[in-house]
């Protein structure tokens, strides 16, 4: 019983934590670019751990090696 009134706990505080998180654009209205101050930008501004800064995609690319085998199947 103790087990699962840990689980829950453990898992409610998992789902919580992001609920807290702040969304920041760098550079406010601006964003990412050239002419903005950003050594000024974050004045003023508390962050937290799981706290978002900006928006960004993330590109997975996959190299594969292909070898063309000398079978008799290829000749």
């Amino acid at each position: 019983m103790a087990a699962t009134i840990m689980a829950g706990l453990v898992l409610l505080a998992a789902v919580a934590a992001p609920a807290h998180a702040k969304d920041y654009t760098v550079g406010d209205s601006s964003g990412w670019t050239s002419g903005v101050d950003y050594t000024t930008w974050p004045s003023g501004k508390t962050f937290a751990v799981g706290d978002n800064l900006g928006e960004y995609v993330l590109l997975v690319l996959t190299v594969v090696k292909v070898v063309k085998q000398r079978t008799s199947s290829t000749r």
